[in-house]
């Protein structure tokens, strides 16, 4: 706990913001996210290279990312003429965090909503009923339609993975109430070749971060990259800004930008987790093996 409040004040944000901290920081120490039942797990892939921030329009047709030497290509779904849209924001990064965990915790590529997906919600801290739950449903039915394709180059070599989330989606939905009773007959079967690949390369985390971090798609997808990068992490790297944001920038145009809101949400997330072997230093990010973290990036001895 001393560890935890010598972080705090060194942050700048609103008293609210700065009381979920301190609860969750606290929390953490006194419960695992196993003993919370908050373990979840995110797909390498999706982690790699991601979605966009704010709505690309209604009439774009491809999103891409680059990342070095991988591109992600993400095409809408149609129904008739209607262009569905391309999923964005944090209500995609969410969905995609609840079905890839219920995957990895049931070993199944059915995944069922009622009762689990209501349960979700509230361990994110996503509120009941209004304008909330339409733009909810509203990224469930993009992200369900839309296409991903990841692509690899370099001199040598050429590959694509061709993946859509779902092959088979079924949601009954009250866009008042989200709940066990208006969600119990829906269900998502996800397709076999993004199911294998989350079987094989999952990446754990703690729910209840999500909570804290769910109103931005940045801290969401720092998150993420953290916990992806420490876990087996074995010695230390340094990452420059504009690589990050090559990666993560989504629609960032300045890498000072960029730079500066990363900031901000890194010293958030060491709040939480004030034993994150994390430096930011000017033009990079250095990131080196962390242990006894609260047990929210380390996972040892899931496959």
């Amino acid at each position: 706990m001393d560890k935890i409040s010598e972080c705090l004040p060194k942050i700048t944000f609103q008293r609210k913001k700065h009381l979920q901290l301190v609860k969750l920081a606290g929390d953490m120490v006194e419960q695992t996210r196993e003993e919370a039942g908050a373990l979840g797990f995110m797909s390498r892939l999706l982690i790699m290279v991601n979605l966009p921030y704010r709505d690309p329009g209604k009439n774009t047709i491809n999103w891409y990312r680059q990342n070095g030497n991988v591109t992600i290509n993400v095409v809408p779904g149609f129904e008739g003429k209607r262009n569905i849209g391309i999923p964005y924001g944090s209500f995609p990064r969410l969905i995609l965090a609840y079905l890839i965990t219920q995957a990895i915790k049931s070993q199944d590529s059915i995944i069922y909503l009622g009762e689990s997906f209501a349960d979700f919600l509230k361990i994110v801290n996503v509120k009941k009923g209004g304008t909330t739950y339409k733009r909810l449903y509203k990224q469930l039915e993009r992200t369900l339609s839309s296409s991903f394709a990841w692509t690899y180059r370099n001199k040598e070599e050429w590959s694509r993975t061709n993946i859509q989330i779902s092959s088979k989606s079924r949601v009954w939905w009250n866009s008042e109430t989200t709940d066990k009773k208006s969600l119990w007959k829906s269900q998502v079967k996800l397709n076999t070749d993004f199911f294998n690949e989350i079987l094989r390369n999952a990446v754990p985390f703690d729910l209840r971060v999500l909570g804290i971090l769910k109103n931005s798609p940045l801290g969401l997808d720092l998150y993420m990259f953290i916990s992806w990068r420490i876990f087996n992490l074995k010695s230390p790297v340094y990452i420059s800004w504009k690589n990050l944001k090559d990666q993560l920038g989504g629609q960032y145009v300045d890498v000072k930008v960029f730079a500066r809101d990363c900031r901000s949400h890194i010293k958030n997330i060491q709040a939480i987790c004030p034993n994150l072997n994390i430096q930011l230093l000017r033009g990079r990010i250095y990131i080196a093996p962390s242990t006894n973290i609260h047990n929210t990036v380390n996972c040892k001895g899931i496959k």
